[in-house]
């Protein structure tokens, strides 16, 4: 996921993107924490497990050399930040470049070092891309404040999807990282 602390300029729009998505999570901070459910988000051919209600917003974005529309979809509860992000490139040799382009943004939006790294093993999802990982990131806040971030990148046919949880080192739950993480559900490709 793309967070709000930093925006690089072949994201252009992403930044927006993020801060409206946690704004409106924000207002649902009435359920009660890690409440889990199933989700198919709109127009999206994934079923996952969040644990909130969450919001789902979209916005065209820069990515690999093409505009795109991206979708969020996410919320944020005790403490942690739960998000999908989705983007069909329209073209499968599109699909390396833009997982290259996540995965360094996702470091780069943390200012962090991936701590530990395998391969994504997501169901159903295309296993021969170099960037098809499941990250442990460490990182930090604009304040300085240590982040943990968990980050895996799939994709499926011209889909390329990213799964995120993070939160200050402090507020962050592996447990629910690995929850969240592993819940991903995508249609058998026909």
């Amino acid at each position: 996921m793309l967070n709000p602390f930093r925006h690089p300029a072949r994201l252009c729009g992403w930044h927006n993107l993020v801060v409206l998505l946690i704004a409106a999570s924000s207002l649902a901070a009435c359920s009660p924490a890690l409440d889990w459910r199933d989700i198919r988000p709109k127009d999206i051919d994934i079923l996952l497990t969040f644990p909130c209600k969450p919001q789902q917003i979209a916005q065209n974005v820069q990515l690999a050399g093409k505009i795109v529309r991206m979708s969020m979809t996410g919320c944020a509860t005790d403490g942690m930040t739960f998000a999908l992000a989705h983007a069909d490139m329209g073209d499968r040799a599109l699909v390396g470049p833009a997982m290259a382009a996540l995965h360094t943004v996702a470091l780069q939006n943390v200012a962090g070092r991936v701590v530990h790294s395998q391969p994504a093993g997501v169901v159903h999802a295309a296993h021969d891309l170099p960037d098809a990982l499941d990250l442990e990131i460490a990182g930090k806040s604009p304040s300085g404040k240590p982040l943990r971030e968990r980050v895996v990148l799939f994709a499926q046919g011209t889909q390329v999807f990213q799964i995120t949880t993070f939160a200050q080192t402090s507020r962050y739950r592996a447990d629910a990282a690995q929850t969240f993480s592993s819940s991903v559900r995508l249609p058998a490709p026909g």
